[in-house]
């Protein structure tokens, strides 16, 4: 049975990686990335190639991990597409710089949920 797959950070790398890997097992794939109008325009166009490429049913979604707004939009688009999600794989990566002593508690949280 087909599985509908969402995977966060998905611009590059380890994230890329799992999308087309997925939609090649069969699986309807959501690569979600974040500005996918600008800076990763060229990476929405290189996912549509692949799944044109290979027969796949590879998707992107705008979905910034930072953004509750941006999550819920792109959560909501996959619901109403398939009236169902199945698996999240959250790859995507998120950072805070500087010594931990002088991080606040919210930065420390934000990267553990």
């Amino acid at each position: 049975m087909k599985k509908i797959i969402v995977v966060t950070g998905a611009s590059s790398g380890f994230g890329a990686l799992a999308s087309r890997a997925l939609a090649k097992a069969g699986h309807i794939v959501y690569s979600g990335m974040r500005d996918t109008k600008g800076r990763n325009a060229s990476q929405v166009a290189q996912a549509d190639e692949y799944a044109a490429k290979n027969g796949v049913d590879l998707r992107t979604v705008e979905l910034d991990v930072q953004s509750d707004e941006s999550v819920e939009a792109g959560i909501n688009r996959i619901l109403a597409e398939n009236k169902r999600l199945d698996i999240v794989v959250h790859n995507a990566g998120h950072m805070v710089f500087g010594p931990p002593k002088h991080s606040r508690r919210s930065n420390s949280r934000s990267c553990m949920t």
